[in-house]
């Protein structure tokens, strides 16, 4: 098997030909690591040295210690590396202008799990959208998509649903890489930002790639959270707990109305491909239902190739409605700063799959016109796709 390796990888050996000792500052979270296991701030400040101006963070802090959604982080000095950390995640969402100052060029180290919802590869399009015209260059250090380059699912947000979660019209598993998904993303809003992509190496589009997985935010600790991650996410827009809390953070979920037992029989009449409803009781510690037993599944992913996940929830979603109709429940907002629309569509990018679980459509009814839109999304990223 050829070793693959990231951007940050690839970035000592071009790091003088496309920086060239201009001021820089970095995106990443602390946790994001390079094939060695050195930290990638590390990697950038030893390159850099006093050209590192600061570091900027996204969402859940630099130091990865905030949790879910709409819980800011502050900027500060981080004095045990002399370095200043501005939080793209706070008050606001877009740098201030005074952060610019002396800074000619960003680079980006976005730990991105495959998923749309996941928020920084959106809030990089935002801050590529505030960059546009402004004169500074940005540098990807790419990663290979953890779920594959080729599966993709679930329908395509609607632009009048975007958001920090969705910025550009793509399917909930996008299929694309961090540098895939901000080259489609200056095509789209016909950005004024140069942009250099270190490619990943050695990674082909039907691989799945979960590297040295670290702990890119506080509820994605492995590859078998991200597996499931396109279609348990949409837990977040209903009162089932989706597993924050315990150990198996979207792996599990239940809510204390359920019995996992006739939810587990009732999963496995619909015959989905590639998982395996494991009964479980388990208490989350924070979020949803803190304090109380839940009843639920284990959701298990024995064959990942045919499994899919964003059917799987949508069908269990339409399960627990239809069993629980008067303890199961739609979200109220705000979801990440949205105030007005309710937190499912926003995670789906429009009310389609709401208005379709409410009329217990079973997701072959849907099934059609979402490969019809993901036909559609293909062609249109085709020609930003980096790798065979």
């Amino acid at each position: 098997m050829v070793n693959t390796l990231n951007g940050i990888d690839i970035l000592p050996q071009v790091y003088k030909k496309i920086v060239s000792g201009r001021s820089c500052a970095l995106v990443c979270g602390s946790a994001n690591i390079d094939g060695s296991g050195r930290p990638v701030y590390e990697v950038v400040r030893r390159l850099a040295g006093g050209s590192l101006k600061a570091i900027w963070s996204l969402q859940h802090g630099f130091f990865i210690d905030k949790q879910d959604n709409m819980v800011l982080s502050p900027s500060f000095f981080w004095s045990a590396r002399g370095v200043e950390v501005r939080s793209l995640y706070g008050e606001k969402l877009l740098p201030e202008e005074e952060w610019r100052r002396g800074i000619e060029l960003l680079i980006v180290d976005p730990f991105d799990v495959g998923t749309r919802v996941y928020t920084f590869v959106n809030h990089l399009v935002m801050v590529l959208r505030w960059l546009s015209g402004r004169n500074i260059e940005v540098i990807v250090l790419d990663r290979p998509n953890p779920l594959n380059g080729r599966d993709l699912e679930g329908n395509l947000a609607r632009p009048d649903h975007f958001s920090i979660v969705a910025q550009l019209p793509v399917p909930m598993r996008h299929g694309l890489s961090a540098g895939e998904f901000l080259s489609f993303a200056l095509s789209y809003y016909g950005l004024d930002v140069p942009l250099t992509v270190v490619k990943a190496r050695g990674w082909s589009r039907e691989e799945y790639f979960p590297g040295t997985w670290t702990l890119p935010s506080p509820n994605m600790p492995s590859l078998a959270a991200a597996l499931v991650y396109p279609g348990a996410v949409l837990l977040e827009g209903t009162n089932v707990s989706e597993g924050r809390g315990t150990t198996r953070p979207f792996e599990l979920l239940g809510a204390p109305f359920i019995d996992p037992f006739r939810l587990r029989d009732q999963a496995e009449r619909l015959k989905l491909p590639g998982t395996r409803f494991v009964p479980m009781f388990f208490k989350p510690e924070f979020s949803k239902h803190t304090g109380r037993v839940c009843g639920g599944l284990l959701v298990q992913v024995p064959d990942r190739k045919n499994f899919r996940s964003f059917q799987t929830y949508y069908e269990l979603i339409r399960l627990m409605a239809r069993l629980h109709p008067g303890e199961f429940r739609w979200q109220e907002p705000p979801y990440e700063f949205e105030f007005r629309r309710p937190p499912i569509d926003m995670i789906c990018g429009s009310d389609l799959i709401r208005k379709a679980i409410e009329k217990n459509i079973p997701f072959a009814g849907i099934q059609d016109n979402i490969e019809r839109e993901i036909t559609a999304y293909a062609e249109s990223v085709r020609p930003f796709l980096l790798y065979p």
